[in-house]
């Protein structure tokens, strides 16, 4: 067990770490505590529309990240997640607390995802 926490940590600590990739600037970060799930993403204006057709693919929802945005988007059930964006800058919180495990996984797959499209040009 002590070696999944600290596999973890690690996973994690290598997420939220600022980087600059290729020229263009990209901030991830990733806080995850025993009641809630933060993921932040600063990245070039460029990539938006990048992440909106993922999310929208991801979701089954049409969002304009061109615009200010704070929506409650509900998973399933009781599952629910708050989604902040605008151009250039998204975050995502989830609450354990009131949650499944299995809406944890689907917004934590959902904010790989994200990293990835960032990530990769």
């Amino acid at each position: 067990m002590k070696i999944l926490l600290y596999a973890t940590a690690i996973v994690l600590a290598s997420f939220s770490c600022g980087c600059k990739i290729g020229g263009q600037n990209l901030s991830l970060k990733t806080v995850d505590t025993s009641t809630t799930f933060k993921f932040t993403a600063e990245f070039d204006e460029a990539k938006t529309d990048k992440i909106e057709k993922y999310l929208d693919s991801a979701l089954n929802n049409e969002l304009s990240l061109n615009q200010n945005i704070d929506l409650l988007i509900n998973l399933s059930g009781n599952d629910k997640f708050n989604l902040k964006a605008k151009k250039g800058w998204l975050e995502i919180v989830f609450d354990k607390r009131n949650s499944s495990s299995a809406g944890y996984m689907k917004v934590k797959k959902l904010t790989e995802g994200i990293q990835g499209k960032l990530t990769w040009r």
